[in-house]
């Protein structure tokens, strides 16, 4: 039985984890530190903005900067990346829309809940969420359950009971970890992830239905 679904943000229904990247590295170089694209990456990929800031802090002690202003910063740079580019991923939307009209479904997201009601916005889902979750509002950011604990507990729903859509390995062992049924978008293109714990590997959303999990399908078993 499916009681609610819980769905990621960046990654999952919106791709901006690159521009973020791009915004972070940026502001790092400018620091005067020499670092890879890739290994910022895998530091923003799945991983709420605390978390973010506390590995580059405990990689670079000397910078001192806070995280609210460190956010405010990496935003405007974050703005002029995306100036010219379309963050939605349609076949995402289409499916929160489509499962929206008769079950429950929130997101569950490790950015800011400015963030994410901008993105929100962005692809006109409000009258589709009961509500959603940032990393204000849980302790511990993925791959720590507790984000999506608590939406559960929110819906007053076993955890047993939620499907999660989730595209980083941080965010899939998050949810495996809360007892919930994952739903791994493997886009491709994408940095690939360890999907190794989720029940279900798709390269795109679209053709998802409840009775795949039952059958436990997946990308490599059309």
């Amino acid at each position: 039985m499916i009681s609610a679904y819980l769905f990621d943000l960046d990654g999952t229904l919106i791709e901006t984890e690159s521009l973020w990247t791009t915004a972070v590295h940026q502001w790092i170089r400018e620091q005067g530190k020499e670092i890879d694209y890739a290994t910022v990456n895998a530091w923003v990929l799945g991983r709420s903005w605390p978390s973010i800031c506390e590995t580059i802090f405990d990689r670079w002690p000397d910078l001192t900067t806070d995280p609210r202003d460190l956010a405010i910063i990496t935003r405007r740079l974050y703005f002029k990346v995306r100036a010219s580019a379309d963050i939605r991923i349609p076949s995402s939307i289409a499916l929160l829309r489509t499962l929206s009209a008769t079950t429950p479904c929130a997101i569950v997201s490790g950015s800011t809940r400015d963030d994410i009601a901008e993105a929100i916005d962005i692809m006109e889902v409000a009258d589709c969420l009961r509500f959603y979750l940032g990393c204000e509002d849980y302790p511990r950011g993925k791959p720590d359950p507790a984000g999506f604990l608590m939406a559960a507990q929110r819906l007053r729903v076993p955890p047993e009971q939620c499907v999660v859509f989730e595209d980083s390995a941080p965010g899939i062992l998050a949810a495996r970890r809360a007892g919930m049924k994952v739903v791994a978008l493997a886009r491709p293109g994408a940095v690939p992830q360890d999907t190794s714990h989720a029940d279900l590997v798709l390269p795109d959303l679209a053709p998802f239905t409840p009775a795949m999990l039952e059958n436990g399908r997946s990308a490599s078993t059309p």
